[in-house]
């Protein structure tokens, strides 16, 4: 069984960000979306960047950003891009990779999704470990019996 990327990956309602977007922008996506990471496109597509809920809690907790309520730690990600905080050249997979490809990457670079890529370096989809637990499930999930 030779599973593809492209049968597994996200690529209706991809929930993408800017380089110039505030960092309150994304953290309000992040929890609207109930999604973990956002790539980082430019206005063509392309993908810059991704920017993760992880590198966003390290950016709050930061003891240079100093804050008392909710509000006032939304008004100090305001000031804050995203280009400041995103991993640039995040690891990627294109969309005819095995999925055993995407698991194997995704375990060794310990990260929990990848952006998948067209051979220009457009984004096109997200494949995350959730995606990849799915696909195990309907392997390994017993098929009833027909009568």
């Amino acid at each position: 069984m030779n599973i593809l990327v492209r049968q597994l990956m996200t690529s209706k309602c991809l929930y993408t960000i800017s380089m110039d977007s505030t960092l309150d922008v994304a953290l309000k996506s992040l929890n609207a979306n109930s999604i973990h990471r956002l790539p980082v496109v430019d206005n063509d597509g392309n993908l810059k960047g991704i920017v993760t809920d992880r590198d966003l809690r390290l950016a709050t907790d930061s003891p240079f950003i100093q804050f008392e309520t909710n509000e006032e730690r939304m008004e100090k990600l305001k000031q804050h891009k995203v280009s400041s905080i995103m991993k640039q050249n995040p690891v990627t997979i294109e969309d005819y990779s095995p999925v055993v490809d995407a698991a194997k990457l995704m375990r060794v670079s310990n990260v929990g999704g990848l952006p998948v890529v067209d051979k220009n370096g457009k984004l096109i989809g997200m494949v995350t470990r959730s995606d990849l637990l799915d696909c195990l499930i309907k392997i390994l999930e017993p098929v009833p019996p027909q009568s």
